[in-house]
């Protein structure tokens, strides 16, 4: 297989997203997250299902000192991503996990624009090939010895017993190799789970991205994703 990952993230050049990380996270006055089917509902269905219900996204305030950029970084949680119609239109012509896209209203010094909220939902954790990958300890970012771990069973129960230590021990793959079923698949777009926490992107979509100068992820290569 001659396909290459790249591992996204959030862009933080100030030049770009201007002075204020994330660019995203508070709400217009006449808003309120809490109420029945509001931001805050949607916390319930971040990785176990969908809501059954359109989203009240309407309120959304960026930082007086952000910048717009096609996609959007806040503090709402992993899953959920702040995209223009246009970065939309590109990603669903492509091979996503399960998603959902919802209307939203995003604020900039008292302007409205019409965005989207991209929740990704999926679990590829039962995919991975255990034995072949590698794992290792770390407290927080620090990381340790490496660990053994043949099956997903195992590498929950040491999570646990480490994070009965402390709340910043914990295990994670360093090297992943996945099984044929998931590389059959051909995804696109895809998050693995609880083992990296990582979000993946194919080579052929960010260049799409790239070359349709989409503003507000950043891309780098995918060194721990074992492509066979």
């Amino acid at each position: 297989m001659n396909k290459k990952y790249y591992i996204v993230s959030s862009s933080s050049d100030p030049k770009l997203i201007g002075s204020d990380f994330p660019q995203a996270y508070s709400f217009i006055k006449k808003y309120n997250p809490n109420a029945p089917h509001a931001l805050f509902d949607l916390y319930e269905y971040l990785y176990t299902k969908f809501p059954d219900y359109i989203p009240d996204l309407s309120g959304i305030r960026m930082s007086g000192r952000a910048k717009l950029t096609d996609i959007v970084s806040n503090g709402f949680g992993g899953q959920l991503e702040i995209v223009s119609p246009r970065t939309k239109e590109i990603l669903e012509t492509y091979n996503l996990c399960p998603h959902r896209f919802y209307e939203m209203n995003l604020y900039l010094r008292k302007v409205k624009y019409d965005y989207y909220m991209f929740h990704i939902q999926c679990d590829y954790s039962d995919l991975v090939d255990y034995k072949k990958s590698t794992f290792a300890k770390y407290n927080y970012s620090t990381k340790g010895a490496s660990v053994s771990i043949n099956s997903k069973e195992e590498f929950l129960t040491r999570r646990k017993i480490m994070g009965e230590k402390s709340i910043l021990n914990s295990v994670t793959a360093d090297t992943l190799f996945m099984t044929s079923e998931f590389w059959d698949m051909n995804l696109d777009y895809f998050y693995i789970g609880i083992v990296d926490g990582e979000d993946y992107i194919s080579e052929r979509l960010m260049k799409h991205l790239l070359d349709s100068k989409i503003t507000g992820w950043d891309f780098i290569p995918a060194t721990n994703l074992i492509v066979e």
